[in-house]
């Protein structure tokens, strides 16, 4: 019989009723007074402003402005170049004169640092007096245009290369100056040779 119960289950039995007697009052904790259930209850929250707009008593000292000397510009003296003198051998024509002049545009190409120069023509101390040749100008100077030398604005310059300068285009230019000549001159120039 065991064995069966313990299969199938016990029948729970019907609850019983709790008598009265086993309620009755709570011994052994303190019983609160009527003060320190008033302490404890919910109180106003106190006013911050002082906390969180903090008023000082006097201004905060001046920020100090120490006496600091006034600033000395650096010089530093830098000699203009001069151009390089031409052999009259170089000189433009056999006859040396002048009698031809072309104006337009110019542009500039070997920056020393910062843009290539023709090989076998580095850019170094001093004025480097040579130029790329434009279609116009290799046009009006003929086929002998390389190793020419003509006067850009007063400066003579050597014919060494010669560039695509725009060709056809409305900002063709006549020819690219080594770049200080072109400091001198600017990008409007007469040729003369």
């Amino acid at each position: 019989m065991i064995a069966a119960a313990a299969a199938s289950g016990a029948e729970p039995s019907d609850a019983a009723a709790i008598p009265d007697s086993a309620f009755g009052p709570i011994t052994g904790l303190p019983r609160a007074s009527a003060a320190a259930v008033a302490e404890a209850a919910p109180q106003r929250t106190p006013n911050l402003t002082e906390i969180r707009d903090p008023v000082l008593q006097s201004a905060p000292p001046d920020r100090a402005q120490p006496k600091l000397p006034g600033a000395k510009p650096v010089v530093i003296p830098i000699a203009t170049p001069k151009p390089v003198a031409v052999p009259k051998s170089e000189t433009s024509s056999s006859s040396g004169s002048t009698s031809h002049r072309l104006s337009g545009y110019a542009s500039y190409y070997c920056r020393a640092g910062s843009s290539p120069c023709t090989s076998g023509y580095p850019d170094v101390s001093g004025v480097q007096a040579y130029a790329a040749a434009g279609p116009r100008l290799r046009a009006a100077l003929g086929s002998d245009w390389r190793g020419r030398v003509v006067t850009v604005d007063g400066i003579k310059v050597k014919l060494i290369d010669w560039c695509q300068c725009y060709k056809g285009e409305p900002n063709e230019k006549l020819l690219d100056l080594y770049y200080d000549v072109f400091a001198r001159t600017g990008s409007a120039v007469t040729i003369r040779w």
